[in-house]
């Protein structure tokens, strides 16, 4: 029997054979609606004879409606409770409705029932902190399968439960309007056929008007003066008629607009709201913290997304943010949380070319079916160079141990003169494939990884279009640390062990696509949350020392969220001997080799006071910790000294940066010296009162997932251990 050849189209020809969007054509891919649709690394092939699915966004005739014929009412008295869902028949009516798929509760306060929950109260442990309203216009059209929705009650109870988050809500955002918005967004997100349970102190529901019908009432009296509680189970049936969606009626949806407080009960009700978060809210256990672009790259040191995430919340909920700025940017991850929060303008700084590459890669948002086409034709390319020269690259490592007579796990041969090497081999073997030369690439990069390294880059340098060449070089700079022979869990440069770099060969290609194929998925998910919040930020990254901080204009801050280094790069975290290969490797940063090595030495604490220093910085905790450094390591007390002079110079800079009443959030740890703590925390707080600044509050949490080793050797002795950091401090400042 004769095999029949499948044919298969892309997105965007389908989309263009469709009439439709090409993100339309993603989305029914991923709900599993076009029979046969194949995803192929991170792109969907769709075949040529599938069908177009039904839109089921669009109102169906009389024909194909649902009919609900039957209503059940019930009563059953119950005690009254606060938490509605724990009262016992409600209770028992939730389990019997809930059916499988997608349910979200906007509402949810304390309850879990649903698969995604919302509560405005940043105090509730829930999914999402956002409006009801906001929260339901994340979902698509006719991707929802039920609703749990028990809004306040009354007039009274929304601006009860508005004002006690800081929200200041009028007559008019609580009459019928407030509901009626609701239920437009309910009805569009609801499929048919989906459910809504309804709470309160009538039995109206959702209604026929916006397509639900009535299958099930359950009364629940509580006696006395209580009102009855109202459970309604409506159906969706059909779709709505365009009148109840006419434009006056979505014109409708009015904004509630933040409560004006003044200065002291501003602070008040910050301090509150993070006194009320349980002991544990900020260690963040469950939670993903490399979604959207935050995983495009590693770093040291980076901040977890959700403690910005979380204070922008907080801080939105109480005031306006209009402007946001990180200083000690690293690779972004305060930007892309302002993005995501729809901030207007954000600033982020750092003095690392690493940092700079990274944080203007992961907040430009790129047009995937573009990347995706860019992507398809580069792993092409790929593919056909290597067939072509593959035994030649093969065999590299054989022929240098060999016919060359190298050792190549040697610092000195091999290691110094590597280029030269290979610069031989590729004449031999006829290879088209220019060889970088930097110092000790040998040292690092065994000869088969520098040849498809270098294959590589080669046809990324081909894209023309620069953001979506940025994109790859991510991915590529990311490659290089996992093919390279340096020690796996290490922020510094370590090599491994002779043998171990003798046995290592890396499959360097798969191990590129593996991690782009991913971070084309992440752009995906992080240009549709942008898209869903509708956020128009504009985004200033720039290079400058944060003791200068000229790219960003005086006065003009509302809100800072930043995480500085807890030390000088050369005895703490080395942020440059991080970045080294990657600066290496690609020609984007116009660096000279010395410049790259001197990176570490221009960051903070990067002045050696060998011989002593004159105290100048304003704190007391300081020159005590600091006495006491000097009596065992006068050398290492100047390096401390020289960090701290720095950063209450750029404590200075930053607070001259904010409006007034602006906030700052510090996220900082406490290391130790020669025996003696040095804590941060109440260092910065001291600083701050000579910089017209005053500490309101300080959070503390644990690190959970910690990059670091549990043990360090801090004086260099042998044998000598001590535990590294396990908790971080969250310093909240404010500009008098």
């Amino acid at each position: 029997m004769r095999s029949i050849q499948m044919l298969y189209l892309s997105v965007a020809e389908t989309a263009n054979k469709w009439s439709m969007s090409p993100r339309r054509v993603q989305v029914l891919c991923n709900e599993g609606r076009i029979t046969g649709a194949q995803k192929v690394g991170c792109v969907w092939m769709i075949p040529e004879i599938a069908e177009k699915p039904l839109d089921g966004r669009k109102k169906l005739n009389n024909s194909t409606m649902l009919s609900t014929k039957k209503i059940y009412i019930e009563r059953s008295w119950a005690m009254p409770n606060k938490n509605t869902f724990e009262i016992k028949p409600i209770r028992e009516l939730i389990n019997q409705e809930l059916t499988e798929g997608l349910w979200i509760d906007p509402f949810a306060n304390r309850n879990k029932l649903a698969t995604i929950t919302n509560d405005l109260n940043p105090a509730y442990d829930t999914n999402y902190h956002l409006d009801a309203l906001d929260f339901m216009r994340i979902f698509e059209n006719s991707s929802v399968d039920g609703v749990l929705y028990d809004p306040p009650y009354s007039p009274r109870q929304v601006s009860e439960c508005y004002n006690d988050v800081g929200y200041n809500v009028t007559w008019d955002t609580t009459k019928a309007s407030f509901w009626g918005n609701h239920k437009r967004e309910i009805s569009r997100i609801v499929k048919i056929g989906g459910k809504v349970i309804t709470f309160g102190w009538n039995s109206g529901g959702i209604g026929y008007k916006y397509g639900f019908e009535i299958t099930r009432i359950l009364m629940v009296p509580h006696g006395g003066w209580h009102n009855d509680t109202i459970c309604t189970v409506e159906i969706k049936t059909h779709e709505p008629d365009e009148k109840s969606f006419s434009k006056k009626a979505i014109g409708m949806t009015e904004k509630v607009k933040l409560k004006t407080y003044n200065p002291v009960q501003q602070d008040q009700l910050l301090i509150k709201k993070l006194q009320s978060l349980p002991i544990d809210y900020w260690d963040f256990k469950e939670i993903d913290v490399k979604e959207y672009t935050h995983g495009l790259h590693s770093y040291p040191a980076m901040m977890v997304c959700p403690i910005s995430r979380n204070i922008i919340k907080i801080v939105q909920s109480i005031r306006a943010v209009e402007s946001l700025a990180d200083p000690f940017m690293g690779s972004g991850t305060v930007l892309v949380e302002g993005m995501l929060a729809g901030i207007k303008k954000i600033y982020g700084n750092d003095i690392n070319p690493l940092a700079l590459f990274l944080s203007k890669v992961k907040t430009t948002c790129i047009d995937i079916s573009k990347l995706q086409s860019e992507v398809e034709k580069l792993y092409t390319r790929i593919s056909e160079k290597f067939t072509s020269m593959d035994l030649q690259i093969e065999n590299a490592d054989d022929i240098m141990r060999h016919v060359y007579g190298l050792d190549l796990t040697d610092k000195n041969g091999w290691g110094m003169d590597a280029p030269k090497f290979l610069l031989k081999y590729t004449k031999e073997n006829n290879l088209d494939i220019e060889i970088p030369n930097f110092k000790n690439i040998g040292y690092w990069f065994k000869p088969r990884v520098i040849l498809l390294l270098s294959l590589i880059k080669s046809e990324v340098c081909i894209i023309q279009d620069e953001p979506i060449k940025a994109f790859i070089f991510t991915a590529f700079s990311e490659t290089i640390r996992f093919v390279s022979n340096r020690r796996n869990g290490e922020f510094k440069l370590f090599r491994m062990p002779p043998k171990k770099v003798d046995e290592f060969a890396p499959d360097v290609i798969q191990e590129f696509k593996t991690i782009l194929d991913r971070n084309v998925e992440k752009m995906n998910a992080f240009v549709e949350a942008c898209a869903d919040s509708d956020t128009k930020s504009s985004v200033t990254i720039v290079n400058n020392d944060a003791m200068v901080l000229s790219g960003i204009p005086d006065n003009s801050i509302d809100l800072v969220i930043t995480s500085p280094p807890y030390g000088d790069s050369r005895t703490t975290v080395a942020y440059g001997e991080y970045s080294r290969l990657s600066l290496q490797w690609i020609d984007m940063f116009n660096l000279s080799e010395q410049e790259i090595m001197r990176i570490d030495k221009s960051l903070m604490g990067g002045i050696k006071f060998r011989n002593g220093f004159e105290y100048d910085i304003p704190s007391v905790e300081l020159r005590n910790a600091l006495d006491k450094i000097k009596d065992k390591d006068i050398e290492r007390a100047g390096d401390v000294y020289s960090f701290y002079h720095d950063l209450a110079q750029s404590i200075q800079t930053i607070s001259r940066k904010m409006r007034k009443n602006g906030y700052q959030f510090w996220v900082v740890g406490n290391r130790t010296v020669k025996g003696v703590t040095l804590q941060t925390d109440k260092i910065i707080a001291e600083i701050a009162e000579t910089c017209g600044l005053e500490k309101i509050y300080s959070i503390n949490r644990n690190i959970i997932n910690k990059v670091m080793p549990s043990l360090n050797s801090p004086s260099n002795e042998t044998g000598v251990k001590s535990a590294t950091m396990t908790n971080e401090h969250i310093v909240v400042l404010k500009k008098l």
